[in-house]
């Protein structure tokens, strides 16, 4: 966040994911790999589900600039969303 603030909103955006589907999502993630793993399970699998949010807002959040430009900078920090984003944005550059 301080090298897109020096840089002057030249680098792209900032992801700042939703705390709320963090906590849920990852702490079933955290249920399930404690259920099957242990403490290590735990922490890997809320760990992994949060890498996976952040990218996939983050690549939703680029995506979209690129098929229409008032759409640009806008993403939602769940995981339906930047599945379905990002399979509408890859037809939708190619039929572009």
């Amino acid at each position: 966040m301080v090298l897109q603030l020096l840089a002057n909103g030249a680098i792209g955006g900032v992801i700042l994911p939703s705390m709320i589907i963090h906590f849920f999502v990852g702490g079933t993630a955290g249920v399930f790999g404690n259920s099957t793993g242990g403490r290590k399970g735990a922490m890997l699998g809320g760990f992994l589900c949060g890498l996976i949010f952040t990218l996939l807002a983050g690549t939703t959040y680029l995506s979209f600039g690129g098929l229409n430009p008032a759409w640009e900078g806008s993403s939602f920090g769940d995981t339906d969303f930047g599945v379905l984003g990002n399979i509408l944005s890859f037809f939708g550059n190619i039929l572009k």
